[in-house]
């Protein structure tokens, strides 16, 4: 009987080991390169504070000051921005009443502007699948009654557009307003402003009617005075604001 040597079919040599070495080397590299997370400096740390902070800003506020394609910019960016972080926006309308009159008084003129402001924010509004809230406010002065709907809303961001105003017959490039919510609003101010006024618009431009004198002083909160919103028409009743 005839006996057959069995063969090891695993051969294993000095050549296979390096070369099995090198191959799973090369492996592990490719993949720890693929895998691997860069190093965080203080660069990339502000830039992801700054992403996570604006990512934050879900409550904003949008003043109506004009009737102006910046405002129109400025509400359908706040919207935008809204409905990407299933945000919410309000916007505002102020009611300036002179300070010889008591704060109920009706204003036939400022109401039907602010009634043409409110419409035309409905309507860039259905433009966007963003709800949006208006508010007006009866005050003496915009600027301190949109810092006052900005603490009571708790926003976290007012979108306001300038445009040059005419104050005691001078044009001003910076919106008295605007400038007095940069200075004192509760939360990040984004301002969208458009192209400066030309020389010739300058002196060419009549002086705006101003259906009270201009008052430098700022008055305090306690002044503002509300009125119910989120209505079609301006109701003519009126709501002290809670200080």
């Amino acid at each position: 009987m005839k006996l057959v040597a069995a063969t090891n079919p695993l051969l294993i040599t000095p050549a296979g080991v390096v070369i099995a070495l090198l191959f799973a080397a090369s492996i592990i590299g490719v993949l720890g390169w693929m895998l691997r997370l860069p190093p965080e400096n203080e660069l990339s740390r502000t830039a992801s504070r700054a992403v996570r902070t604006l990512n934050k800003m879900t409550r904003i506020l949008v003043p109506l000051l004009q009737c102006s394609e910046e405002t129109d910019r400025a509400l359908a960016l706040a919207l935008q921005m809204a409905h990407h972080r299933n945000g919410s926006v309000w916007a505002l309308a102020v009611i300036e009443v002179p300070f010889m009159l008591p704060l109920d008084a009706t204003l036939g003129e400022e109401e039907e502007r602010v009634q043409t402001l409110v419409e035309r924010a409905r309507s860039v509004a259905r433009q966007t699948p963003s709800a949006l809230t208006v508010r007006v406010l009866k005050a003496r002065q915009a600027g301190p009654a949109i810092v006052y709907e900005a603490e009571q809303c708790a926003a976290d961001l007012i979108i306001v557009a300038n445009c040059p105003v005419r104050v005691r017959g001078s044009l001003q490039q910076i919106d008295p307003a605007v400038e007095y919510v940069l200075k004192h609003a509760p939360c990040e101010v984004l301002v969208l402003s458009g192209a400066r006024a030309s020389l010739h618009q300058e002196q060419e431009a009549e002086p705006l009617a101003s259906s009270h004198p201009s008052e430098e002083s700022v008055r305090t909160s306690s002044e503002i005075h509300g009125v119910p919103a989120a209505t079609e028409e301006l109701s003519s009743s009126s709501h002290s604001a809670p200080f």
